[in-house]
């Protein structure tokens, strides 16, 4: 979810300016520590660029309106979708099969919710 608010208060920065780390971190009431490990995630993930220069800081690598929920949470957790060793039993066949189309759902949900939304003013 701080990966998601990172990516909103950047895209809601004034005319596009680069946030700093720590105007981001003051904005999540998070330390600049925790919040450095969220940028860096972010920006392995090719959602966020460092800024060089005079008004150092982070913006989005790309607009927001191109960018999607599951986008982000890829930065953050890793989905080995199949990858798992069989189960031994018939009832934990049936749970990994529930397990794996209840991520395959939430996967392709995440993958529709665009981020656009992101850049309006929220009150």
């Amino acid at each position: 979810m701080y990966g998601l608010e990172v990516i909103a208060h950047v895209a809601r920065a004034p005319q596009g300016q680069p946030l700093t780390l720590k105007r981001i971190s003051d904005l999540l009431g998070r330390t600049v520590s925790y919040t450095e490990n969220l940028v860096k995630a972010l920006k392995t993930g090719g959602l966020l660029e460092r800024q060089p220069g005079a008004g150092r800081g982070y913006r989005l690598s790309r607009p927001v309106a191109s960018l999607c929920a599951w986008e982000v949470i890829q930065c953050f957790e890793s989905f080995d979708e199949g990858l798992r060793d069989p189960p031994d039993s018939s009832e934990s066949r049936c749970v990994a099969a529930l397990d794996l189309e209840a991520l395959v759902k939430s996967r392709v949900f995440l993958q529709s919710y665009n981020l656009g939304y992101l850049a309006r003013d929220v009150d």
